[in-house]
């Protein structure tokens, strides 16, 4: 069993506590921010922190206006919904465009991940959706299209800001994230694009399901369909 190291760089650190603050509401939508309020409040350079910036803003996290410089971005419920749908359409595409069979690196890679997951710091709120992300991101490469990768590591954002917004408490969340992607995993293993297909396609309206329970919402209040997730070959 390969374990998986992460790596930080000072730019990555600034950007995880950055984005903590964000998704934890410390720094609210709209809020200007500067590099140098930063600088002084992580005792760091400000290149670190104008790196951090702008890999938020390819986030979504941070947007640079003119006249305004940087702020927070305003995300909002139905930004999460409308990600999760593009999300969970990106990977039957990519399902289907490696026929649901995935290479032994694959399995391993996400053997590894899930036993990350399990072993995931209960304080820490940003596992999850790192784990999360990794994880699916294994299928979007197997397609070994490019540009698929490309639109989805853009939407990277919206996962983060779900699980910021998640009623359970961490350790139950952890406990959560772990079986829910065995039981896709153990599906992926066994291969098959209608299996996979369909397991992706329940995946993804479990979650939004959630969302829209959680914040009082019916589909009925968004001016997009939720088709492009049905179950299709």
């Amino acid at each position: 069993m390969r374990n998986i190291i992460h790596h930080r760089t000072l730019r990555e650190q600034v950007a995880d506590a950055i984005r903590k603050k964000i998704l934890q509401q410390e720094l609210e939508p709209g809020m200007r921010i500067t590099e140098s309020e930063f600088a002084t409040e992580f005792d760091v350079s400000h290149g670190p922190v104008r790196e951090a910036l702008r890999q938020l803003e390819q986030e979504g996290l941070v947007e640079y206006r003119r006249n305004v410089g940087c702020s927070v971005r305003n995300i909002s419920i139905k930004d999460v919904v409308e990600v999760l749908l593009i999300r969970g359409s990106y990977e039957m595409i990519a399902a289907k465009a490696c026929n649901g069979h995935f290479s032994e690196d694959a399995l391993d890679e996400m053997t590894d991940i899930l036993e990350s997951m399990k072993q995931m710091d209960e304080k820490n709120l940003m596992d999850p959706a790192v784990y999360d992300n990794e994880f699916h991101r294994v299928l979007i490469c197997e397609a070994q299209m490019p540009y698929l990768v490309k639109a989805w590591d853009e939407l990277d954002f919206v996962t983060y800001f779900a699980f910021y917004n998640e009623k359970e408490d961490c350790s139950v969340l952890a406990d959560v994230q772990y079986e829910i992607h065995k039981k896709l995993f153990d599906v992926y293993a066994s291969g098959g694009c209608e299996a996979v297909c369909k397991t992706i396609s329940e995946h993804y309206k479990h979650s939004i399901d959630r969302i829209l329970q959680d914040h009082g919402l019916k589909k009925e209040d968004f001016p997009f369909s939720f088709d492009m997730i049905d179950f299709h070959i």
